[in-house]
């Protein structure tokens, strides 16, 4: 009896044993099968039939960018070989090689690779109440600009104003975020409905400025990015299928953005194509979203908000954002509607930090309504000086020919 029972929770362990393998078998036979299933479609699969009026191709010009960056690090010495834009600052950047140099130059609120970091302690507190998450941002108080000035709490309200700015139409723009009071800061008023009954008017019969702008500010820069993203499928042999068809870069450009039009390139620079582009779109942002597939609809109310309050008619009724307040000389607080997480501080704070004495003007500073410029007029601070003029971080730029950046650190760094 005893050697039948020892007999029976042995056959009952094997049993249990060979299912425990079937399962393991099926599981890496379907980990197996999913995995083959994620690389199984390639670009070269699709015909080239399938490809009409859309962007088939998926940009990677970060990754061309970034091959294309070479960087001679000596003692206290960087040298950036690379491609960086005529007109890169810290507000305009287009290349991976202009963020590799303006990380180097300038400052950031948090902490980033390559990038000095200028705050000291960064809290956050949220308000159930209220539902607003206040984030409390206290400077480094030794941190300088290249001059050797302190950055201080009216540099970064400088500095968030600016951005805030319905002239401001650069990069890293912080509008768009759910800051208290931004909105009515932005219409001028609390009564943002009427301001945007105006817009929507504006836009769909524009005057002479609006459209003036929309092709300046939306229609140029979005169409001439997209001319290096053009040349850049050139240099990638996954696209060979559309390139080796336009093997003139100005020719798939024109298939592009120029699409059914009957435009012909022949004799023609690539300048002149882009050109006659350009102004084949007027100022019909609607019609460049359709061919990019993107939305350029709030970039438009933005400038057509900047007109309505250009007007001389127009008055201010909202002097400042109620959300972003100075606590002291060296500390701000911004209050952001929900319930934020602490990694939020990355979106307030994603932007570089120029000192307002150098790129401000301090006489139209007072921290209350004035914060460094004229308001509506940011776009003349942004345009009017380059990076070559201005450093605010642990690198000053030393010189620069042909496009090769030598950057060497200050002293005492």
């Amino acid at each position: 009896m005893k050697k039948l029972f020892v007999t029976g929770i042995i056959y009952i362990c094997l049993f249990i044993l060979l299912v425990a393998g079937i399962y393991n078998l099926g599981k890496n036979f379907n980990e197996n099968i999913v995995q083959s299933d994620e690389v199984a479609v390639t670009a070269e699969d699709i015909p080239n039939d399938s490809i009409q009026n859309t962007k088939v191709p998926e940009k990677e010009t970060n990754k061309i960018e970034t091959d294309k960056i070479e960087t001679d690090k000596m003692e206290d010495k960087v040298v950036i070989k690379g491609d960086i834009s005529e007109d890169v600052t810290p507000f305009n950047y287009n290349t991976t090689a202009d963020k590799y140099l303006l990380d180097l130059c300038y400052a950031g609120l948090c902490k980033m690779k390559d990038r000095k970091c200028i705050s000291k302690n960064v809290s956050n507190v949220y308000n159930k109440k209220k539902d607003i998450t206040t984030f409390r941002i206290a400077l480094d108080e030794e941190a300088e600009n290249v001059s050797g000035h302190k950055i201080t709490a009216d540099d970064l309200l400088f500095n968030y104003y600016l951005r805030a700015d319905t002239g401001y139409t650069a990069d890293g723009g912080i509008s768009a975020l759910p800051v208290v009071g931004m909105k009515e800061y932005r219409y001028g008023t609390k009564n943002i409905a009427s301001v945007k009954k105006k817009i929507s008017k504006k836009l769909k019969n524009p005057d002479k400025r609006t459209a003036f702008l929309i092709r300046r500010h939306i229609i140029r820069p979005v169409l001439e990015k997209e001319y290096e993203w053009v040349c850049s499928l050139y240099k990638q042999e996954t696209y060979d299928y559309i390139t080796d068809k336009y093997p003139r870069k100005k020719d798939l450009f024109v298939y592009f953005f120029a699409y059914g039009t009957n435009y012909k390139t022949k004799g023609k620079t690539a300048e002149k194509v882009i050109s006659d582009v350009i102004k084949s779109y007027g100022s019909d942002y609607n019609k460049l979203g359709k061919v990019t597939g993107e939305n350029y609809k709030k970039q438009a109310e933005g400038i057509a908000l900047n007109v309505i309050q250009s007007d001389k008619k127009f008055k201010f009724r909202t002097r400042n954002i109620s959300g972003i307040k100075k606590l002291d000389d060296y500390t701000i607080s911004i209050d952001v509607k929900g319930n934020r997480k602490p990694g939020y501080i990355n979106r307030l704070g994603s932007m570089y930090i120029v000192s307002m004495e150098s790129w401000g003007n301090e006489a139209l500073f007072n921290g209350k309504d004035q914060f460094g410029f004229k308001r509506g007029k940011a776009g003349n601070i942004i345009k009017g000086k380059k990076i070559s003029e201005d450093e605010t971080g642990n690198y000053k730029i030393q010189e620069i020919i042909d496009g090769v950046y030598t950057l060497g650190k200050r002293e005492g760094k």
